[in-house]
């Protein structure tokens, strides 16, 4: 039986071409594709404000005047960042130095960070910005890599937001290199737009990791 593994998790790959299949062509007017994938924004590689507003479309919606005001308070130096040259290309084909640079994207959340405002909000962001290259964070992706039993991040006492998504990208970039056919194969679902084989890996994450936690709190993010 063929398997994907997603962090510390496997998903027999019949299971994951099933979640794929309901995610992005079985849920028209529920799923978050393709609102998220396909929503405008600011049309160019900066975060402008009309980006800020994508994030409800995964979910994203506690106290949402508070958070894009807090976000907004990120813009300029989220978008200092992404104009590094090393910001380029796709995750399976990153340098070390790449993978520094959007670590770096994280390290708004080490300096006065807004109320509010974690890494799962910035991750959101800026994914759009780089869909092939920055994956999107959230408690159930964060399961994979890091809460679950071989985790290849565990949690580390005083480590910084950077610190944590440097060694949570080079996991990322191991699964989606290693396994690159399967998730060029299971975003090919897609009907339009098309995702990144990245993308891909995000929604079997999400839901594969899902699995740690109870079926009430998943029913809140059910419609992602």
């Amino acid at each position: 039986m063929t398997t994907l593994t997603v962090g510390g998790l496997t998903v027999p790959l019949d299971v994951a071409q099933g979640w794929a299949g309901e995610y992005l062509v079985d849920n028209p007017g529920r799923s978050a594709y393709p609102a998220y994938d396909a929503y405008p924004g600011s049309c160019t590689g900066e975060i402008g404000r009309q980006d800020l507003l994508a994030i409800v479309l995964l979910n994203v919606s506690d106290q949402p005047v508070a958070t894009y005001y807090a976000l907004e308070s990120l813009i300029e130096p989220l978008n200092v960042l992404l104009s590094s040259p090393d910001i380029t290309g796709t995750l399976d084909v990153a340098k070390p130095a790449t993978l520094d640079a959007v670590a770096k994207l994280f390290s708004v959340l080490d300096k006065d960070r807004p109320k509010g405002v974690r890494m799962t909000k910035v991750s959101k962001v800026i994914a759009r910005k780089r869909p092939g290259l920055i994956p999107v964070f959230d408690r159930f992706v964060r399961h994979c890599y890091t809460g679950c039993a071989n985790a290849p991040v565990p949690s580390v006492d005083g480590r910084t937001w950077e610190a944590y998504s440097r060694s949570w990208l080079e996991a990322v970039q191991h699964d989606l290199r290693s396994q690159l056919t399967h998730w060029e194969d299971l975003a090919s679902i897609a009907p339009g737009p098309k995702i990144s084989p990245l993308r891909a890996l995000d929604i079997i994450a999400w839901r594969a990791g899902q699995g740690g936690f109870s079926r009430r709190t998943t029913a809140v993010e059910s419609a992602q």
